[in-house]
């Protein structure tokens, strides 16, 4: 397994990135050039630039083999060169657009992996496979280093109703030069689990190959940024299965002694009501903005807020008392 060496973000953005993909025209003839060999080898490039712009690696590729001639001027077989590089880091990046995944990592099959309980880090791995054509990876202390931005966005609920938002960046970079070949590059991301009081999380990760240039059939290709992968989970406190199977009976119980070491399991059954039974939990939860404490009043309402699909604030209970009257 490949280790990764996380980089702080002005570190990471002073490293080399890759030129822009157009190329400049130049003078295109040697001496003796008519005008019409110029306007020629001139709109050549203009297709070149125009297929590089759209990402059509097939074109450039087309082009540059039909044109690539012993009797064409060195200058536009100059071009000819740095394009067939380009085509090379456009497949790269393509590549690990359609073919990269960001997974959780667990024994279960992908299809049946979940997110760990609330409290418990999340372990994800991005999966980069090999293209037919090896590909060289430069490492950090090389002159084309490849490496990842891994943004992460976390957002935590609470039973009263706030939530508190916070987002995270970091760069890796592969700590030794690597060959694309036969096995997949595997970059591990790993989420804190501190949570606080928090009721749920709501996780979003994503992983971008960052501007750079890779060696693809010998040619030193460049590449621009591209996302590789992307999940979004969520977390619940352990025992929320138990919830999930009857949360109108949890949301009884939970009331029944309701106290704040019930708070969270009262949110959160509330939450998981059915349609079917939404109407008997939002009676029960009036119940407690009617009657219940400051603080339980609070919970009721953070939960009706959530689940009622109405905008009245957490912390009006007359305006809540008001659209359950109007519904009756």
């Amino acid at each position: 397994v490949t280790t990764y060496e996380p980089v702080e973000p002005d570190a990471g953005e002073a490293l080399p990135v890759a030129a822009p993909i157009s190329i400049p025209l130049a003078e295109l003839g040697g001496p003796g050039s008519s005008r019409v060999q110029l306007e020629f080898f001139g709109g050549i490039l203009r297709r070149l630039q125009d297929a590089a712009a759209e990402g059509d690696a097939a074109l450039i590729d087309s082009l540059v083999e039909s044109y690539d001639l012993p009797n064409v001027p060195a200058t536009f077989r100059d071009h000819l060169v740095g394009y067939r590089a380009i085509a090379r880091g456009l497949r790269f990046q393509q590549h690990v657009q359609r073919e990269s995944a960001l997974r959780l990592v667990g024994d279960a099959p992908v299809e049946e992996r979940r997110a760990p309980p609330l409290g418990a880090p999340l372990r994800l791995e991005l999966e980069v496979p090999p293209m037919a054509s090896p590909v060289r990876l430069g490492a950090l202390g090389d002159a084309d280093p490849i490496g990842f931005s891994v943004a992460v966005t976390v957002e935590d609920e609470f039973v009263d109703g706030s939530s508190r938002e916070s987002q995270s960046k970091e760069f890796l970079w592969l700590p030794q030069a690597l060959e694309l070949r036969d096995d997949s590059l595997l970059l591990p991301v790993e989420v804190g689990a501190a949570v606080g009081d928090a009721v749920r999380r709501s996780i979003v990760v994503r992983i971008d190959l960052m501007p750079g240039y890779v060696m693809l059939d010998e040619l030193r290709a460049p590449i621009q940024r591209v996302t590789a992968g992307a999940l979004t989970c969520t977390q619940w406190p352990e025992g929320y299965r138990i919830l999930a199977a009857q949360p109108l009976a949890g949301l009884k119980t939970a009331l029944a002694d309701f106290n704040p070491k019930n708070y969270a399991g009262a949110y959160l059954s509330a939450l998981l009501v059915p349609a079917q039974q939404r109407r008997e939990a939002n009676a029960l939860l009036i119940d407690q903005v009617r009657f219940g404490r400051a603080d339980q009043a609070q919970v009721a309402m953070a939960a009706l807020y959530k689940t009622a699909g109405v905008n009245i604030a957490v912390g009006d209970r007359d305006g809540w008392l008001a659209w359950w009257q109007s519904r009756q």
